[in-house]
């Protein structure tokens, strides 16, 4: 079969022999038509592999191996179409096309359809040489994304690059790094020239099963209250959206939440065993859909933030509940706050943990910055 290549910049290939692809169903494409039209409204959905396109009675007739993939080049695009609360789906077509033309090449696409896809699509594509990939999707996506730049506890390229087109719930990720808010400029950004090396955080945690792994995270690790937080705002919240949602479920969680004794070491030094409603480890500064937890944090200077809050009455957690939006509750008398390198948090109670929004296990955990370690595509 010859392959088949398109106005907007891709080239559609017949699949290799025994390779399978999580699939929808098959439909054949002839050749001569432009690979665009799995953007068209005919196509119900489409292969999370290689972006083939699916109609709905396709799928009941014909559901079976997906004969295409898109060749592999120096860029990859990965989108999560649920993000948003599923409005991504709704305009992926119009920012796909406008990455591809900025970019004049001929970029692999993923369109997610599982948790963790998205980082093995990434590893995938870096192992295969892509020097770029951008990620269109909220602060989980990129979380993904971020651990498929990874293998073996080291960055597979450490020249390849990350381009953030942020299209999910919270945005913190968009406010950490300071990239732009709309989504124009956000894919100028991505496919431009301007760049700036930032660090990343390791964690290594015992998932709820038990079992110790390792993660990575591009913005925040907390223990504690917010990672019960995300919890609930996943399950009933997320519809509401970044600042509403998250809002809400913070106070509602503040009101009944009990605090859980932890111990901390920082850099090796013991500085506190108490009573905490939880402890904020921080590479940017916002998290929570615009909570500015560390606003002393900077996302290149080789540090990790540490906050901890302290046990507090539940009317004064309300009251001083708005002040972590502007930052200023780090000057209450029942926050500390830290930098370092390594940090250690223990318990021998169940405390939850999550890192850039997503739910990781439970203590304990020991959590490593990893210095001007990723190429961020940023504002010039």
């Amino acid at each position: 079969m010859k392959p088949a290549k398109s106005q907007a910049g891709f080239t559609v290939q017949p699949q290799e022999t025994g390779l399978t692809a999580s699939l929808l169903g098959s439909r054949s494409l002839p050749a001569e038509k432009d690979i665009r039209l799995i953007f068209d409204k005919e196509f119900d959905y489409s292969c999370g592999t290689c972006y083939f396109p699916r109609t709905a009675n396709a799928i009941k007739k014909n559901p079976g191996h997906c004969y295409f993939k898109l060749k592999p080049d120096h860029a990859h695009i990965v989108v999560n179409p649920t993000s948003s609360g599923g409005k991504t789906a709704h305009r992926q077509a119009g920012i796909v096309d406008q990455i591809t033309r900025l970019l004049g090449g001929k970029p692999s696409i993923l369109v997610t359809t599982k948790p963790l896809e998205a980082t093995e699509s990434t590893r995938s594509a870096i192992e295969r040489g892509a020097e770029l990939v951008i990620v269109v999707g909220g602060d989980g996506t990129v979380h993904e994304v971020v651990n498929g730049f990874i293998a073996h506890g080291a960055l597979i390229n450490p020249s390849c690059q990350l381009g953030i087109v942020g299209s999910g719930t919270a945005q913190d990720v968009l406010r950490s790094f300071n990239l732009p808010r709309h989504t124009g400029e956000q894919i100028e950004v991505a496919c431009g020239d301007g760049k700036r090396v930032v660090d990343l955080g390791r964690v290594t945690v015992a998932d709820p099963s038990g079992n110790v792994h390792e993660h990575f995270f591009l913005n925040e690790c907390q223990q504690g209250i917010a990672a019960v937080v995300v919890q609930r705002f996943q399950a009933h919240h997320k519809w509401l959206g970044g600042f509403l949602g998250f809002g809400l479920t913070a106070v509602t969680t503040a009101a009944r939440h009990r605090e859980q004794v932890m111990s901390i070491e920082i850099d090796g030094k013991h500085v506190a065993t108490a009573s905490f409603l939880g402890v904020v480890v921080s590479n940017g500064g916002y998290a929570g859909g615009g909570m500015n937890f560390a606003p002393r944090a900077e996302v290149d200077d080789g540090l990790l933030d540490v906050v901890l809050i302290h046990k507090q009455n539940i009317p004064s957690r309300l009251i001083n509940f708005p002040r972590i939006y502007f930052g200023s509750h780090i000057n209450l008398s029942w926050i500390s706050y830290f930098r370092g390198r390594h940090v250690s948090v223990i318990s021998d109670e169940k405390v939850p943990v999550e890192a850039d929004g997503e739910f990781l296990g439970y203590l304990p955990c020991v959590i490593d910055v990893m210095p001007h370690s990723l190429q961020l595509k940023s504002r010039s």
